[in-house]
């Protein structure tokens, strides 16, 4: 009996000993039996939710979770003797907030009845603030990064913040005038947007504003401002002046936050996020998120900025190559009646001085008809570039025997120049579809451009290769100045045109190349070059065959 005795005493001794350690641990621990009321409640748990003892214990479980049907299949995996490892939920708080935690539970059973649970209850709230704020942030980067414009940018920004983080929330630029411009204001009753506006141009933001904490002293200082917990007195001491004390108390403003938004340490805006709500108290976790995504604001602002810009130079600049083109087309339309009525009557001319056995009057309008056909070869040219440009160029394809061509324009070209022997290498036979007029242009082309850029040279090499039978390769070689390096890569832009020695600037608009490889181009071929200085230039292309 005596041992009995001592073993209830020992027993008692350990149910004192246990509560009093479960009370002091700083784990939040409560019992629950299979009616789902809350039997036991440490000193932790108890603290941890806001309550007194008899606030909770005794009082069903379901009273405090806010979703119920996650407290449901906690019940139902319990009951089933199952064991609970970190299972979210949502606590009701006395003050009314709402906490996260995660739930760590078993059962324990008497005789194979459920007696009661042993609960273990964490709180990650903070942890949860994080992850959502790190979640809204990266979502937020992806989806303001996807666009170039102000305009849309904010509207996107806006949406991250109203009304997941904020009742109000206003971004402000400051610009190089020195003043502070008003970009965004969004508030959860758009209704209220309307009335703000209106308050802040009869308010505008002063820089020199002195109260520490203002947006003037924000975006003066790059200090950003905390306040977690909004009073009338912090409003009196703030406004400027007892009407707008009014209208800030009438808001009805809990928390507020201010953050300036820089790049490269230089200040160009200032971020205010401001909660209504009394269970959204900013605080130093929300302060780093907000100074975070006010800098990506003013990132993506400065990208939109700069695209704008961009986009601007672009549209000018398309504009004036427009004009530029317009100006080119008319001109050269312009000339080229005047011009074939010049060459018509320098021709006639020519033959009746030949006829009078004039040979010096004949000499001079031969070289005046040459240099009318250099004026012809610039209009045909400056018109040409213009239907390229507009995708007028006009392409007459037929079947041709691409060597009898070559050796056409090379005795052409021959009896052009005085300076160099053309000589010709011709492959094997074969037929092309093209246009041959067009093709002939590019020979020619690249032809005058050997003898042109090897003054002091007496020889150009042209070769025709048909390797496969399926395409045809024509070179042109010269033995000149050759390109520089630095030069190389633009050597097919408009009106570039390469320089001999001293920065000499052969004849010519630079218009050539540009035609040559665009004809080549819209006949599905290749137009390339090598080139050394001092040692010549290759010009090849290569066009399919028939």
């Amino acid at each position: 009996m005596n041992t009995e005795k001592s073993s209830g005493e020992i027993a008692e001794v350990m149910n004192e000993s246990l509560e009093d350690f479960l009370d002091k641990i700083t784990v939040a621990v409560h019992l629950v039996d299979r009616a789902g009321i809350i039997v036991y409640a440490n000193k932790a748990e108890l603290k941890l939710l806001g309550y007194q003892k008899e606030e909770y214990i005794g009082h069903n479980i379901k009273e405090f979770h806010v979703e119920e049907n996650v407290i449901d299949n906690i019940f139902s995996k319990l009951i089933g003797q199952e064991d609970l490892e970190n299972e979210e939920s949502k606590l009701k708080c006395k003050d009314g907030s709402v906490i996260d935690v995660v739930i760590n539970s078993n059962v324990h059973f008497e005789d194979h009845q459920f007696k009661h649970t042993r609960c273990f209850t964490r709180d990650i709230t903070r942890l949860k603030k994080v992850e959502n704020l790190l979640r809204l942030l990266n979502k937020a980067g992806e989806e303001i990064s996807a666009t170039l414009d102000t305009q849309e940018a904010l509207d996107k920004i806006t949406t991250f913040i109203v009304p997941h983080f904020a009742d109000w929330f206003v971004v402000n630029e400051l610009r190089d005038d020195g003043y502070a411009y008003l970009l965004k204001m969004a508030h959860t009753v758009p209704a209220q947007v309307t009335w703000a506006e209106n308050y802040r141009r009869a308010h505008p933001i002063s820089l020199n504003d002195p109260k520490v904490g203002s947006v003037g002293w924000v975006l003066r200082t790059g200090e950003g401002v905390l306040n977690p917990e909004i009073t009338d007195k912090m409003i009196e001491e703030g406004a400027m002046d007892a009407e707008q004390a009014e209208i800030l108390k009438a808001l009805s403003i809990k928390s507020v936050m201010i953050v300036p938004m820089q790049i490269k340490g230089k200040i160009n805006g200032v971020v205010s996020f401001i909660s209504c709500n009394p269970l959204n108290k900013y605080d130093e976790y929300t302060l780093n998120f907000a100074k975070d995504f006010a800098n990506r604001i003013a990132l993506t602002l400065e990208n939109a900025r700069l695209y704008e810009e961009i986009k601007k130079d672009i549209n000018e600049k398309i504009q004036a190559d427009k004009q530029k083109d317009e100006f080119i087309s008319i001109a050269s339309h312009e000339l080229k009646t005047p011009v074939t009525s010049l060459k018509g009557y320098t021709q006639i001319l020519q033959m009746l001085f030949e006829e009078q056995k004039d040979s010096v009057a004949s000499d001079m309008l031969s070289k005046m008809n040459k240099q009318i056909d250099k004026l012809t070869l610039l209009i045909t040219e400056m018109l040409d570039i213009t239907k390229i440009d507009n995708g007028q160029i006009a392409f007459n394809f037929s079947e041709f025997d691409f060597n009898e061509l070559v050796k056409e324009i090379a005795a052409e070209m021959q009896n052009t120049t005085k300076t160099h022997k053309i000589s010709v290498q011709l492959g094997k036979k074969i037929k092309i579809k093209a246009d041959r007029n067009r093709t002939a242009q590019v020979m020619i082309n690249l032809i005058s451009n050997a003898i042109k850029y090897s003054p002091g040279q007496d020889n150009v090499l042209i070769t025709v290769k048909s390797p496969d039978r399926q395409t045809v390769r024509f070179c042109v070689r010269d033995f000149g100045i050759g390109i520089p390096a630095e030069q190389q890569s633009k050597i097919f832009n408009r009106f570039y045109r390469v320089s001999g020695e001293n920065k000499y600037t052969f004849p010519g608009v630079g218009l050539g190349l540009y035609i040559s490889s665009e004809i080549i181009k819209r006949h599905c071929g290749t137009i390339s070059f090598k080139s050394k200085e001092g040692a010549g230039s290759t010009f090849c292309f290569q066009l399919p065959g028939s």
